[in-house]
This record gives structure tokens, sequence and C-alpha cells, in this order.
């Protein structure tokens, strides 16, 4: 019989709970192989990305140039 994986889930008010940010830490510490701090998390609402936040990040991605030195 498989169980399912315990998650950690979003708190009653909306908090991000202590053990979820030690769980983000600890992946972000062994993706860039350094102790990271965390300084600010939250939740993304459960429909997506508002249209004016998604434009917003598209504007300011095209907006860097990358010049290539030879």
């Amino acid at each position: 019989m498989m169980t399912e994986p315990e998650t950690v889930q979003q708190s009653e008010d909306g908090e991000i709970t202590p053990e979820l940010l030690m769980i983000m830490s600890a992946a972000i510490s062994a993706y860039l192989g350094k102790n990271v701090r965390i300084r600010r998390a939250r939740f993304i609402s459960a429909e997506g990305p508002s249209s004016w936040s998604q434009q917003g990040r598209v504007s300011i991605q095209s907006s860097h140039t990358f010049s290539i030195n030879k």
C-alpha cells in the first residue's frame, strides 16, 4: 500500500510556516551551493499572475540587453 508524501500546507491565515521557509532555504542552498537568507516570501494567488504583473515582467525581461565583447 502506497502512502502519499507529507506536504507543507499554507496556514489558515495565509501565512508561510517556518517549516516551509526551512525547506525553501535548504533547496535554494543546495542549488546554489552556499548558504542563503530568505528575506521575504509570499504565496501567489491561486488564479495565477495578473495580466498587469505578467506584462511588467515581460517588459523588464525584454529591456535587458546583452553585449558580446570580442
